[in-house]
Parts: C-alpha cells; structure tokens; sequence
C-alpha cells in the first residue's frame, strides 16, 4: 500500500487585530482546496481560538500551520513566547478559548520549539464527510 506525505499549508500573520480573521479565511480555503468534504467550522473555530491566544498572551508574528493526515488535520499555531497556555486559567473575560478547542478537537497541546511555543490540536475528517 502507497502511502503519501501529508500535505501542509503556512500562513505567517501580523501582530494586528485582522489577523484571526485572515487565519479563518486561509483555514476555509486550505481546507476545500484539499478537498475536505467535512464541515470546516470546527477547524476554522480551533484555528480562530489558537490565533487570538497567540495574539493576545504571545507575542512575535503568528505561524498558522495545517497538517493534512489520512483522517485528520493537525493545527499549529506557533509564536515566540516560551509561555506554555494553561487551560485551568479562566477569568470572565479570558480562559474559554482553550476550552472550546478542549470540546472539539481529538487531541491538544502545547511545546516549546526554538525561542518560542507551538500550541496544537488534531481534528477528525470522517471519510463520509460528516463531522466526528
């Protein structure tokens, strides 16, 4: 059986306030050009979450990554703050990002990658298109 290398899509974003929205439009069309046929919403909400925690406790210019495998997509966002997210932290206006890519993604987590951190999650891609 052939196996092939799992595409991956980059998006280096600014330090500014259109930048989640920028990483929602790339997640939307990285996903349909792959010709992913299950609803996208999740991934663009993991992608919105991740980018507006970098945006707001890291700091440095985002790197958005999209990992396409057999039967999911593995997000990455990384910036350069060495500060590891921490879920259990929740205030009344901070802290409920974290737990909605907790709620829908397979799998999170967080490491330190050279002066920085990425912070990940993995998202199901049923072969029947539906969502998981």
């Amino acid at each position: 059986m052939e196996t092939r290398a799992p595409a991956v899509a980059e998006l280096r974003l600014a330090e500014r306030d259109t930048s989640a929205a920028l990483a929602r439009q790339f997640t939307r069309s990285t996903l349909a050009s792959w010709r992913s046929r299950c609803s996208h919403d999740d991934f663009v909400l993991a992608v919105s979450e991740l980018v507006t925690n970098a945006l707001l406790h890291g700091h440095g210019s985002p790197l958005v990554r999209l990992i396409e495998g057999d039967d999911r997509v593995r997000v990455e966002v990384c910036d350069d703050s060495p500060l590891l997210p921490v879920s259990h932290r929740m205030t009344p206006t901070t802290g409920l990002g974290l737990r909605v890519v907790e709620q829908i993604s397979s799998a999170w987590g967080a490491s330190r990658r050279g002066r920085g951190k990425v912070v990940w999650c993995e998202l199901a891609t049923p072969a029947n298109g539906n969502p998981a």
